[in-house]
């Protein structure tokens, strides 16, 4: 009765460790996947443009004339790394200086591509190394009787000038540009204005 017991057991226990054997332990062959996902920032081009406000030509006019020349800076800014373009025109159809109360000064007959002296009683605009304009310096001078720089006329809204083209991200770019005015007795005392707009476009 013994080795039939032990026999029993034996037969048991070799049972177990068959099953043992065959068992699959929870996870012991798990599944696995994985997807990935490409985060795109995009930041968007931004610019600025700023000037100095308001140039002043304070001409004490003469017979033959008189000549002021003044500046104004103007700052580009952008983040875009094509760089900018920036003109500049009036802000409406003429480019005259209208007088208060009355009378106009003429613009200058020259172009940024083919400038000229400034003839009586015209104004007109420079930017040294630009077009035909010249190396200069330009400097600043109050009355006098000759200028020996030559100048463009402001063209008229919609006929910009290309006053100067960057290729790169730049902050606080400044454009020197010359303003000058030859004015005789033949106008009347008083104040004579236009508006010149200034545009920067990232490219």
């Amino acid at each position: 009765m013994k080795k039939v017991r032990k026999l029993q057991a034996a037969a048991a226990s070799v049972g177990v460790a068959a099953m043992a054997v065959f068992a699959v332990a929870p996870g012991a062959f798990a599944a696995t996947d994985n997807s990935s996902t490409v985060i795109n920032a995009n930041l968007g081009s931004t610019i600025s443009v700023t000037s100095g406000a308001t140039v002043t030509l304070n001409v004490t006019p003469t017979a033959s004339g008189s000549i002021t020349t003044a500046s104004d800076t103007v700052t580009v800014t952008t983040n875009d790394s094509n760089g900018y373009t920036l003109t500049l025109a009036t802000s409406g159809a003429s480019n005259a200086l209208v007088g208060t109360p009355s009378g106009t000064i003429a613009a200058s007959a020259g172009t940024m591509a083919a400038p000229v002296t400034l003839a009586a009683d015209t104004w007109g605009y420079r930017v040294d190394g630009v077009g035909g304009f010249g190396a200069g310096p330009t400097t600043a001078v109050n009355n006098q009787a000759t200028e020996s720089h030559s100048w463009a006329a402001v063209p008229v809204s919609g006929s910009a000038d290309t006053i100067n083209t960057t290729t790169g991200a730049t902050s606080g770019e400044n454009t020197t540009v010359w303003y000058g005015l030859n004015a005789t007795t033949a106008k009347a005392g008083g104040v004579y204005t236009n508006t010149v707009v200034y545009t920067a476009t990232t490219r």
